[in-house]
C-alpha cells in the first residue's frame, strides 16, 4: 500500500533501451519461420519500389520550357507540341516522319522523269534513274538502321540458346547500332550506283554500258566512304570489348558479391517480418526509417522525447503511401500468376533491402531490425543456432551462409555494433560498384574520342588516297608532316597510352578504396582517363594526380587487404629483464584475448628485441594482427579506435610490469630522493682506489693484456745542454 509521504511516488520514470534481443524463447522444437522468401530472385528489378514516393505532390505543372543545348532555357512553340506528340506518338509515326518528307521530295523528280521529261538527262543519264539512286540511298539509310535494331535480337535467338556466355554480346551489338547503320548505308550505296546509272535499260538499248568520269569519281567517294565506315566500326567493335572485358573482368566478381548479400539480407529480413509484422509495436521507428523518408527527429523535443501528435501527420501520409504500395502489391501478385514472373512489388523484401541500402540511417535501421528479431531475450549477442532456429528446417545452408556473411571476424558471434557495421559496408560496396562503373565508363569515353580523332585523321588519307592520282607524292609529303608533328605530341601520345594500360590492365584501385602512395594515406574519389583525384586522410584535401605518375610508383590497397599486422617500436631501459619483457607479451596477448577485444584482433601477438644502438637502450618490436573486418583499415573511424584502444592498453601494460624508458627508472639526479653531494680524499687514497679498479678491470679479461714496464728512476739524470769538461 502506498503512503502519501512516500518520495517515490511522483518520480518519472524513463522507458531504458537495451541492446538486446525481442525474440522470445521459443520451447517447442517447430520452427518459428516456414515460409518461403517472397522474392528471392536476386536478378529481379532492383528499382522496384522507390520508398517515399507517395508522399510527393500530384500536380502537374504544363511547361512550354525546355532545356537547348547551350543550356539555357528555350520556349517551345505550339508547332513544336504539335510535332513532338506526334514524334512520340509511336515508332511507326516517328519513322513515317522521318523518312516520307524528303522521299516524297525526291520522287517527284522520279514522276517527272518518267513522264513529262523523259529525254532529260544530268551527266549522260535520264533524271528518273539519277534521282531513283538518291531515293534508293534515302531508304538504305532507314533499312540499315532497321537491320541494326533487329540483329542483336537475332543473336540472342541463334546464338543464345546454345550458350547462355554470349548473350552478354547482345549488349555490344546494340551499342553498335549506328556504325552497323552507316556501313550497311554506305555498302547499299556502292552496289546500287554503277548498275543504275550504267545497267538501266536506256543505257542497254543505247549499247552505253561504259563508266563515265564522273561516275568513276563518284565511285571512289562511295569506295572511300564505305572503307571509312568499316574502320569506324572496328573502332566502336574495339572499345565495346574493352568495355565489356574490363567490366567483366573487374567488377563481376563485386557485383555477384554484393548481390549474394543482398539476397542473404533479404533472406533474414522476410523472416524478421514472419516473426514481428511490419509497422508492430516492437520495430515502428525501425520500419518508418527502412520503408520511408519520415524522420522521427523532427517530432522530438531538445530532450529527445517525441513531442505529443507532431509525428502523427506525418506518419498519416507515409501510412497512406503504405496502402499504395499494398494494392500495387496485390496487382503484381496477379501478375505474378499469370506470367510466372514477380513484377511491381513494393513489398518485396529485395526491394526493400536494395532501397533500405542506399542511406546509412535507413542501413542500421535494417540491421537493428534484423538483429533484435533474431536475438532473444536477454542475450546481448547472435548466434549460427539462432539464424537456424529461425529459418527452419531444410534452410541449414542458408543459415550457416548468413552467419558467416555477418560474423566477419569469426569468433561465433554476432553483436549488434558488428551487425550494424556490416550492413553499412554492404551498402557502401554497393555504392562505390556504381560509382566505379560510372568512372570508368567516363574513361573509356574519352579514349573513344581519342580512337574517333585518329579514325578521322585516316579517313582524309583514304579519301585523298582514292581522290589523287599522285597518292605516294602527297603520302610522303604527309609522312613528313607527322613525323615533325610527332615530336610535339609524343609526351601526350606517351602519357594517354601509359595511362590507358594503368587503367584498363593493371588498375590498382577502384572508387571508394583506401591506398597509400608515397607514405600519404589517400581515398579514391575519381577516376578519369589521364589523371585520379584523391582526398587525403588527414586533412580531407583533394589531390589530382596524372595515371602516369601513378604507374611509376607502388600503390599499397588497403581495401583490397585482407587481414594486416601492424608493428610498434619501443625504446627501452637497457636493465629490462627478459622475464619483463614476457611479462609484457602477456598482458597484451590476455588484452587481445579479451572478449571485447577479440573481435578487432587476433590472439596471436609477437614481443621481440630487434636492437641495442649504442648499448645505451633496447628497441622493442610490439606486433599486432587486426581481424579482417570491415575492408580492414578501409574505415578510417574503425581503425582509429582500435589503435587507439591498443595503444592505451600498450601504456598501461608498460606500467604495470614495470618497463622504463631510456635511462629511467631511478630517481631524477638532484631531487630529495637523489641528492647531490661532494666528497674529498686524499692522493694516496685516490690512487689506491684507481689502481683497484685497474686490477679489478683486468681480471675480468678473458685474455690478460700485456704488461706494460715502466723505467725506474736513476739517481744520476742526463743533461739536456752540453757537458762541461773537468779541470
Amino acid at each position: 500500500m502506498n503512503k502519501s509521504n512516500d518520495a517515490t511516488i511522483d518520480i518519472p520514470l524513463t522507458t531504458v533501451v537495451t541492446n538486446t534481443g525481442v525474440r522470445p524463447v521459443v520451447q517447442t522444437e517447430s520452427s518459428a519461420y516456414g515460409h518461403q522468401l517472397t522474392s528471392s530472385n536476386p536478378s529481379q528489378n532492383e528499382k522496384a519500389a522507390v520508398y517515399g514516393k507517395n508522399v510527393a505532390g500530384r500536380r502537374r505543372v504544363e511547361s512550354n520550357m525546355r532545356q537547348g543545348q547551350d543550356g539555357e532555357e528555350e520556349i517551345l512553340t505550339q508547332m513544336g507540341k504539335i510535332y513532338e506528340r506526334i514524334l512520340n506518338f509511336s515508332v511507326v509515326t516517328r519513322y513515317f516522319l522521318y523518312v516520307l518528307p524528303l522521299a516524297l521530295i525526291i520522287a517527284l523528280p522520279i514522276i517527272i522523269g518518267a513522264t513529262a521529261a523523259r529525254k532529260s538527262r544530268i551527266g549522260g543519264v535520264r533524271i528518273m534513274w539519277f534521282f531513283l539512286w538518291f531515293e534508293i540511298v534515302w531508304l538504305s539509310l532507314w533499312v540499315s538502321k532497321l537491320a541494326a535494331k533487329t540483329v542483336p535480337w537475332v543473336f540472342q535467338f541463334l546464338c543464345g540458346i546454345v550458350s547462355s556466355g554470349t548473350r552478354k554480346y547482345v549488349v555490344v551489338l546494340q551499342a553498335l547500332e549506328i556504325p552497323l547503320s552507316l556501313t550497311g548505308w554506305a555498302l547499299a550505296s556502292l552496289a546500287t550506283f554503277v548498275p543504275l546509272m550504267t545497267r538501266n535499260p536506256d543505257r542497254r538499248s543505247e549499247k552505253d554500258t561504259g563508266v563515265q568520269p564522273w561516275e568513276n569519281i563518284v565511285q571512289k567517294i562511295l569506295a572511300a566512304s564505305l572503307i571509312t565506315s568499316l574502320i569506324y566500326l572496328a573502332e566502336k567493335v574495339v572499345i565495346q570489348l574493352i568495355s565489356i572485358g574490363y567490366h567483366r573482368k573487374q567488377f563481376n566478381a563485386k557485383i555477384q558479391t554484393s548481390k549474394r548479400h543482398i539476397y542473404l539480407l533479404s533472406l533474414l529480413y522476410d523472416a524478421s517480418r514472419r516473426l514481428f509484422p511490419a509497422y508492430c509495436r516492437e520495430f515502428l521507428e525501425e520500419d518508418y526509417v527502412i520503408n520511408g523518408s519520415l524522420h522521427l527527429a523532427l517530432a522530438k523535443t531538445p530532450s529527445g522525447r517525441v513531442r505529443p501528435g507532431s509525428a502523427t501527420p506525418l506518419r498519416f501520409v507515409q501510412n497512406v503511401g503504405r496502402f499504395g504500395d499494398k494494392l500495387t502489391a496485390a496487382f503484381g501478385n496477379i501478375a505474378q500468376e499469370v506470367t510466372g514472373r514477380q513484377v511491381f512489388n513494393p513489398e518485396a523484401p529485395h526491394s526493400i533491402v536494395v532501397e533500405a541500402l542506399e542511406k546509412n540511417r535507413s542501413s542500421e535501421a535494417l540491421a537493428k531490425r534484423i538483429w533484435m528479431s533474431f536475438v532473444v531475450e536477454g542475450k546481448d549477442t547472435l548466434y549460427e543456432e539462432d539464424i537456424k532456429e529461425v529459418l527452419g528446417a531444410g534452410r541449414e545452408v542458408e543459415a550457416e551462409e548468413c552467419f558467416d556473411c555477418l560474423d566477419r571476424d569469426h569468433n561465433g558471434d554476432v553483436s549488434l555494433d558488428e551487425m550494424i557495421l556490416t550492413v553499412c559496408e554492404f551498402g557502401r560496396d554497393r555504392r562505390s560498384i556504381v560509382n566505379s562503373l560510372h568512372d570508368v565508363d567516363q574513361a573509356i569515353n574519352v579514349l573513344d574520342g581519342l580512337l574517333c580523332s585518329v579514325v578521322f585523321i585516316l579517313s582524309i588519307l583514304i579519301f585523298v588516297a582514292f581522290l589523287n592520282t599522285s597518292f605516294t607524292t602527297t603520302l610522303a609529303t604527309a609522312g613528313t608532316a607527322l613525323l615533325s608533328m610527332s615530336f610535339v605530341f609524343a609526351t601526350t601520345t606517351q602519357e594517354v597510352l601509359g595511362s590507358c594500360i594503368f587503367l584498363f590492365v593493371k588498375h590498382p584501385y577502384d572508387v571508394g578504396d583506401r591506398v597509400d602512395i608515397n607514405g600519404m594515406q589517400l581515398t579514391v574519389e575519381h577516376i578519369s582517363l589521364l589523371f585520379t583525384v584523391f582526398k587525403q586522410v588527414s586533412d580531407h584535401k583533394m589531390t589530382q594526380v596524372p595515371n602516369i605518375v601513378l604507374n611509376t610508383v607502388w600503390v599499397d590497397n588497403v581495401s583490397r587487404s585482407s587481414a594486416m599486422r601492424e608493428r610498434l617500436l619501443i625504446n627501452i631501459n637497457f636493465d629490462t629483464s627478459l622475464e619483463d619483457i614476457q611479462l609484457l607479451r602477456n598482458e597484451m596477448e590476455a588484452f587481445v584475448r579479451d572478449k571485447d577485444n577479440c573481435r578487432d584482433f587476433q590472439p596471436d601477438i609477437d614481443v621481440e628485441l630487434t636492437g641495442i644502438n649504442a648499448m645505451d637502450k633496447m628497441e622493442l618490436k610490439v606486433e599486432i594482427r587486426h581481424k579482417a573486418r570491415l575492408s580492414n583499415w578501409a574505415n578510417e573511424t574503425v581503425r582509429a579506435a582500435r589503435r587507439s584502444k591498443f595503444m592505451c592498453a600498450l601504456v598501461l601494460g608498460l606500467r604495470k610490469i614495470p618497463i622504463y624508458a631510456p635511462g629511467g627508472g631511478g630517481a631524477t639526479l638532484g631531487s630529495s630522493d637523489m641528492p647531490t653531494y661532494s666528497v674529498s680524499v686524499s692522493d694516496a687514497e685516490a690512487a689506491a682506489k684507481r689502481e683497484a679498479f685497474a686490477k679489478t678491470k683486468e681480471a675480468k679479461r678473458l685474455v690478460p693484456s700485456p704488461a706494460v714496464v715502466h723505467p725506474t728512476p736513476d739517481a744520476t739524470g742526463d743533461s739536456t745542454g752540453a757537458d762541461i769538461p773537468s779541470n
